[in-house]
């Protein structure tokens, strides 16, 4: 087992790091614990827009990143630590075995930790963990979160509550789940920082490699950030195709907006309302790509300073 370190809080640098180390260290057993700034993760197979309220982030400055592999939505922030296994593929899909020695870990270090459903870790009935798996190459990628004092209203407020029944897609859906963090339920008190110490000491004993990547490794981590995991191609334009529609009051008078997108690109948009030109934004969304700056910037053509009322509607 070895370890690499990583200081980053950069979501995008953080995505690109797993892939790079994923890619890069073949031959070993690699556990690392790392930390994002607040930002939503999606899942590979995710529509981003049934997941969360976009323009609710968006106003609050929270990116939007979507990783390499399957499964749900979970919001990071510098409370939450994650964790990432990497080992050789065998056989099927097999949670436990990488599960069994986090939370035996979890265990040895004061938390009362037990496995939840299939890829998830709890304490009691309370979720603390989601994880989800990508194979490839024979390796096997487990990662996961660990929520030990993160800001619980903040992913109260822009996850569970906002699933948009608007879109229809076959995307996956992220399952919903009452949710603690670590620190309320520890015998003694513990910092952050003491916990993923505490934790990285167990998953990778004293004497196995703990490496940091040389300059060059930097600068291909930071290529693939910029192409890839920053990218408009990645983030939207991998949105599974979906058909939108929406009714009902837009600066008191009714309004009926649909729309479908496949890779990103919309098309058939409909907009019917005496209160903006419906020929002039079917125009505009037709051919536009999926993506909340680019729709602020047509709501703003279409209805000036009521363009934030209007992006409730678009997306």
């Amino acid at each position: 087992m070895l370890t690499v370190r990583n200081l980053s809080h950069d979501p995008f640098y953080n995505q690109a790091f797993e892939e790079f180390v994923f890619e890069t260290f073949r031959e070993d057993d690699v556990f690392l614990l790392w930390q994002n700034s607040p930002a939503v993760i999606v899942g590979s197979y995710q529509n981003i827009c049934r997941e969360v309220h976009v323009e609710t982030l968006r106003r609050l400055g929270i990116p939007v990143v979507r990783r390499m592999s399957g499964g749900g939505t979970v919001y990071h922030d510098l409370g939450n630590v994650n964790y990432t296994y990497i080992t050789r593929q065998d056989g099927l899909v097999d949670y436990d075995r990488c599960l069994g020695p986090v939370i035996g870990a979890l265990n040895d270090i004061g938390v009362p930790a037990r496995k939840n459903r299939t890829c998830d870790i709890a304490i009691g009935e309370q979720k603390i963990s989601g994880s989800a798996q990508r194979a490839a190459g024979g390796r096997l990628l487990h990662h996961g979160t660990l929520l030990f004092q993160s800001d619980l209203a903040v992913l109260d407020r822009i996850t569970t509550h906002h699933k948009n029944d608007c879109f229809q897609s076959k995307g996956t859906v992220s399952a919903i789940c009452p949710v603690t963090n670590i620190a309320d339920h520890l015998s003694a008190p513990m910092t952050l920082e003491e916990f993923g110490t505490r934790l990285l000491d167990r998953m990778v004993p004293p004497g196995c490699p703990r490496l940091t990547l040389t300059p060059e490794q930097v600068a291909a981590v930071c290529r693939l950030r910029d192409e890839k995991y920053r990218s408009w191609e990645w983030t939207w334009g991998k949105t599974p195709a979906f058909t939108y529609e929406k009714s009902g009051s837009f600066a008191g008078v009714p309004i009926r907006v649909a729309y479908q997108a496949k890779r990103g690109i919309v098309s058939n948009a409909e907009i019917d309302c005496a209160a903006l030109d419906g020929a002039q934004a079917a125009r505009l969304l037709n051919g536009s790509r999926l993506d909340p700056e680019g729709f602020d910037k047509i709501c703003r053509v279409l209805v000036g300073d009521q363009a934030e009322e209007l992006m409730d509607w678009l997306l």
